[in-house]
């Protein structure tokens, strides 16, 4: 293809001299011919007996023929080496410019981070990624997420100075290059906050107002001699360490990011060895019925024994797990070694097992939670997954088809963390959830916040109306229990009534807590509570992990 292209190119000038030799020689003919046939005529003109040559007239006129033939040809090379020149030019544009917004794209910014590099001239970049975009589409619909990011990239060129040049990476990623005076650490940073003080206005989006939000990276003081990888992995680097802080963030590339990165890339390698190894297991922490201070099931929550002696919290690897592909996988792991466990327990006890976004969106879900459920003889029945408000904004259509589908296998589902997130009344009414978990926050707050309070009082009202149970998390004392007690029937799980407990422990105490399933008083398994300050901690984590995908 670059022969051709190349042969195409010398194609033109070719022609071009070509075209000129045979008018150069056309003109010498006609003058040649004109100097025999012009005196003759001039004579005859004048009234002298001359007779022309009929073969040079007919010669000449062809020779003029020629000579126009030859022009009106040059004439349409140049047009089309006029077009030529424009279709490349246009090339060369569509090849570095981003038609969705009108910045430059990748190939384009890179461009000129090359030029600068190797001018030795100073630059930093700032790399971002807009928070909860995914969301807009999924709310509004691609439209209104293409008019968002030409709203960011209206934004963008409006606040950065002329010593600079704004991306759009790809995605809902953007960068922007400073270069210059600009370059300097504290301009950058400067420069950062003004976008997201830019970012901060309100923007109509698909018909509705809406904020934009940015985590981002900076890499500022690109040292000489760097590469285009090191620019772009560092401020990566500094960009993922503000989208994990939270969001709409900026980030400041630090040499101990790096080391931070590398750490992961071990512990990711770690996991995909524990995982067939069985280094994740389960940890069970006890729900009651707040009412009648029975058991009424655990909620599985995973651990990691790794082998190098540490028991490590589903903060440090649930969200990497989710990130790297592997949640699915250490999911189903923990799962099945939690069914073993709890097969021959009271058949009136549930286990209620958390669902990752990402994994309710695997068309085949209910088949693997099938085939593990046949493999390990745990009914069906006695199984509640539990999924979080993000989750039903992913695919709509495919997480209705999966609940569906799960449901008519007789497994329970359960909307966790309730409260926090975009469920709608039209969303409970439209997915079939048999139990409803209100989230910890609001639980812990209701006695000194009136707002909380009312929060809660009303998820129960609705949940009562809508004849559906619910859950109360993090109740971590009597006076809450009280509290929730009066407001109506309900279940609840905190360190009141127990720290989630390895396999080995609980062993220990099964035939207790096959009496309290039996009926007995809560009392009575004092042993499986804990109200040590280290528990709370404990639980707290748990939830943190199980919203780290949002």
């Amino acid at each position: 293809m670059q022969a051709i292209k190349s042969s195409d190119q010398n194609l033109a000038p070719r022609s071009k001299l070509l075209n000129i030799i045979a008018l150069c020689g056309a003109v010498v003919v006609f003058v040649g011919l004109s100097s025999l046939l012009l005196p003759p005529a001039i004579a005859r003109i004048f009234g002298s007996e001359v007779v022309l040559d009929d073969t040079l007239s007919v010669a000449l006129l062809l020779n003029i023929a020629l000579i126009l033939l030859i022009w009106r040809g040059s004439q349409v090379l140049s047009q089309q080496a006029k077009v030529a020149d424009d279709a490349q030019r246009e090339i060369g544009m569509v090849a570095v410019k981003d038609y969705a917004t009108g910045l430059r794209n990748r190939p384009g910014i890179v461009e000129i981070i090359e030029q600068k590099l190797d001018a030795g001239e100073p630059i930093s970049l700032i790399n971002m990624d807009l928070d909860n975009f995914k969301k807009i589409n999924d709310l509004y619909g691609h439209q209104a997420g293409d008019e968002m990011l030409k709203e960011v990239a209206e934004r963008l060129v409006d606040v950065t100075p002329e010593q600079s040049a704004c991306a759009r990476l790809g995605g809902d990623e953007f960068a922007v290059l400073l270069f210059g005076a600009a370059a300097s650490a504290e301009n950058t940073l400067a420069i950062a906050e003004e976008i997201q003080n830019a970012f901060g206005e309100p923007a109509s989006v698909g018909g509705s107002i809406t904020k934009i939000s940015a985590s981002m990276g900076i890499y500022a003081n690109v040292k000489p001699g760097s590469s285009i990888e090191d620019v772009f992995r560092r401020s990566d680097i500094a960009m993922y360490e503000a989208k994990k802080a939270g969001g709409e963030r900026i980030s400041c590339f630090e040499q101990t990011m790096e080391a931070e990165v590398q750490k992961r890339y071990k512990m990711e390698s770690d996991m995909r060895d524990g995982i067939p190894k069985g280094e994740f297991v389960p940890f069970y922490q006890p729900q009651y019925g707040i009412r009648g201070s029975n058991l009424v099931g655990f909620e599985v929550l995973a651990r990691w024994n790794h082998p190098g002696g540490e028991l490590i919290e589903p903060t440090e690897f649930i969200p990497l797990a989710e990130t790297t592909g592997l949640i699915s996988q250490l999911s189903f792991s923990v799962m099945r070694q939690a069914f073993v466990d709890a097969k021959d327990w009271d058949h009136s006890l549930i286990l209620a097992v958390n669902i990752s976004p990402v994994q309710l969106s695997d068309p085949n879900l209910d088949k693997q939670i099938m085939k593990i459920l046949v493999e390990t003889g745990f009914p069906a029945q006695r199984l509640e997954l539990e999924i979080t408000e993000s989750s039903l904004l992913e695919d709509t259509a495919l997480v209705l088809s999966t609940i569906t589908s799960l449901k008519a296998l007789g497994i329970r589902i359960s909307l966790d963390d309730f409260g926090t997130g975009y469920s709608s009344m039209t969303q409970l009414k439209a997915f079939p959830f048999d139990r409803i978990k209100i989230d910890r926050s609001f639980v812990f707050s209701m006695l000194d916040n009136d707002e909380s309070a009312a929060i809660v009082k009303s998820i129960a009202s609705l949940a009562t109306a809508l004849n559906v149970p619910i859950t109360a998390e993090g109740i971590e004392s009597d006076e809450m229990r009280g509290y929730l007690d009066e407001i109506g029937s309900m279940d609840g799980q905190g360190w009141l009534y127990g720290r989630a407990t390895s396999k080995e422990e609980l062993i220990k105490l099964l035939p207790q807590i096959a009496l309290v399933a039996g009926g007995y008083d809560l009392d009575d398994l004092k042993v499986v509570g804990g109200s040590e300050p280290a528990d709370e901690k404990r639980e707290s984590t748990d939830k943190i992990a199980k919203r780290a995908s949002r």
